[in-house]
């Protein structure tokens, strides 16, 4: 049966993550600290932009990169937050960040080119570099205190590299460049000609000031592809809306992929995102940031305090914790953990084969739940 299907389906599997997370269903009244998805509702402006569309029947087709009214207001968004410009021939909207990034990579990538993919990361993407007929090439960032070098990144280049796949700031473990870093990885990167994807989805949930877009870098212009979304700054995961954003000659050959996986984004949704400029939606995010920042910092107090070394990270809403002070594997601990306690959390393996002794906590909850949670995971660990 399985000579049926395509080949390459065999050397992946459904994300680590979500079985996880599933497996924890089977457990009653579970606090889930398992997946990123933020507590606070969309910002209020954006909803009403949604209703205002379907009361004016707003609800055709868009051309297939989206339609131009998004198009400005995500270039405009891109300069006032990140600082750099792009032109309307040199952006799609797209149903959210794994699409344009799924077809970014189908556009670049030939049979038997590298792909590098610095780790702890994202479970998403390996699995498209492999249906691409290509070779994930894992790059270990955990001596370096999860930050990526210019001496390491250099290590695994070969003739075969198509690609880097830089996230900034990281999931799973919330760690943003250091701008000497980010500095050094642009002039590097600039001299090589390979694609660099700059994943930069929680770009707006920082706590530092240190940060600065990889699209602000003129010298990698003509090879960068910037991937975003608004699903978990602005709280809108279930609206399926990203954008991809490239030089001409790149984006055009995206466009080609884009049009055939899915015609176009939302129109609904599309419409919707004018509102992201206003100031009550700012106001809303600011107001969302705030609270992580302040879950993180309570998370990683109470952690510490647990008996985990938890460093605070400088962005996104995770903590990616090593669990060997306990003398137990990410695996194990979170499966003992939910069954005794009814807390969940992903084993750190789910981000990389090579972090067995890690587990990610997502803490984007409200705090008397996190403060429970924080609770029963102090009593687990000190019976260990």
């Amino acid at each position: 049966m399985t000579s049926l299907f395509n080949k390459n389906l065999s050397k992946i599997q459904t994300s680590k993550i979500r079985q996880f997370d599933t497996y924890c269903n089977r457990f009653d009244d579970v606090i889930k600290l398992t997946l990123g998805q933020p507590l606070f509702p969309t910002p209020a402006p954006v909803k009403e932009k949604a209703v205002e569309a379907l009361h004016r029947n707003i609800t055709t087709y868009t051309p297939n990169r989206g339609a131009q009214v998004t198009q400005e207001t995500i270039l405009r968004y891109c300069k006032q937050h990140f600082g750099f410009d792009y032109d309307l021939e040199e952006i799609i909207v797209g149903v959210g960040t794994t699409e344009v990034l799924a077809a970014s990579l189908c556009s670049i990538l030939n049979e038997g080119d590298e792909v590098i993919i610095p780790a702890p990361a994202y479970s998403g993407y390996e699995p498209l570099v492999l249906l691409n007929r290509c070779t994930a090439k894992t790059v270990d960032t955990a001596p370096d205190g999860f930050q990526l070098t210019v001496e390491n990144l250099k290590k695994h280049i070969t003739s075969k590299t198509k690609c880097v796949i830089l996230t900034d700031p990281s999931n799973p473990t919330g760690a943003s460049l250091s701008r000497k870093n980010r500095d050094e990885l642009a002039a590097f990167l600039a001299t090589t000609g390979i694609f660099v994807i700059a994943d930069e989805v929680y770009n707006r949930i920082l706590y530092t000031n240190d940060h600065k877009s990889f699209g602000a870098y003129p010298e990698l212009r003509k090879q960068l592809i910037v991937v975003n979304s608004f699903s978990k700054s602005h709280s809108m995961t279930g609206w399926r809306l990203g954008w991809v954003l490239a030089g001409k000659d790149v984006i055009n050959e995206i466009a080609k992929v884009h049009q055939y996986y899915v015609t176009a984004a939302s129109t609904i949704g599309q419409y919707a995102l004018q509102a992201v400029l206003d100031p009550q939606t700012e106001k809303e995010l600011a107001h969302m940031v705030a609270s992580y920042r302040a879950n993180m910092e309570y998370a990683c107090c109470e952690l510490t305090q647990a008996g985990f070394d938890c460093k605070p990270p400088q962005g996104a809403f995770y903590l990616y914790l090593s669990t060997a002070n306990f003398g137990v594997d990410g695996d194990a601990f979170a499966r003992r953990l939910v069954q005794e306690t009814n807390v969940a959390i992903i084993p750190g393996d789910a981000f990389g084969d090579a972090y067995k002794n890690y587990v990610r906590i997502s803490y984007c909850i409200d705090k008397p739940t996190l403060t429970e949670a924080l609770r029963r995971i102090a009593g687990f660990v000190a019976k260990l």
